[in-house]
């Protein structure tokens, strides 16, 4: 099973420096935080019911695999990177529920009034039909309900359905980061100003 590749942040635990400041990642942050809202919230997708939740530790072995079909080695996470990524102070990650599958998820993190989009990944069994807008919509929500006005995430610059993903969705590329991938391969810096734009329906 393959997914669709849409932004996915660099595998090595020793994150790269952009304009001499390090990822978002590494940035210091108060204790997690979570949105007192509905934690569950349904929707519809092709008449299909799908729910919204945050990430329990059950679902790891899931995501895993699933990060594995959605980007090509030295992309993809290792178990380390990935279980790294979910225990930063400043993480959330949202998990897509089509009964008990799990069609997506995406991990973010905040360090307001930046937030940082680490990976959005879909299944190919569930692609193009609205998962990753759906996803991509509640993060954002939950990013501008604490303070994020800003958000910026990298993704290869070969990635052409990604891209055009991001840039539907109202972001921008920013800059072009030079070798930030495992074999040299150049990503995009792509930002959004969730305060100067509205959600996406697409």
């Amino acid at each position: 099973m393959s997914g669709l590749r849409f932004a996915q942040a660099p595998p090595q635990k020793s994150l790269p420096l952009y304009n001499g400041q390090p990822r978002l990642a590494e940035f210091p942050a108060g204790g997690r935080k979570i949105l007192s809202a509905k934690a569950i919230e349904a929707h519809r997708i092709c008449g299909v019911s799908v729910t919204i939740r945050q990430y329990d530790p059950h679902d790891f072995a899931a995501i895993f695999k699933l990060d594995q079909s959605c980007f090509p080695p030295g992309i993809a996470y290792s178990k380390t990177m990935l279980k790294y990524y979910l225990a930063q102070p400043g993480a959330e990650c949202l998990i897509a529920g089509d009964g008990a599958r799990i069609a997506g998820f995406l991990i973010s993190e905040e360090n307001p009034p930046l937030g940082h989009i680490v990976t959005l990944d879909v299944a190919e069994s569930h692609r193009r039909q609205g998962f990753g807008s759906l996803l991509l919509a509640e993060s954002e929500a939950h990013l501008m309900f604490r303070g994020v006005r800003t958000v910026l995430l990298e993704t290869a610059t070969t990635n052409e359905a990604g891209i055009a993903f991001w840039e539907r969705h109202g972001y921008r590329r920013e800059a072009v980061l030079k070798n930030y991938y495992p074999g040299r391969l150049d990503a995009f810096e792509m930002r959004k100003l969730l305060s100067a734009a509205p959600r996406s329906k697409a």
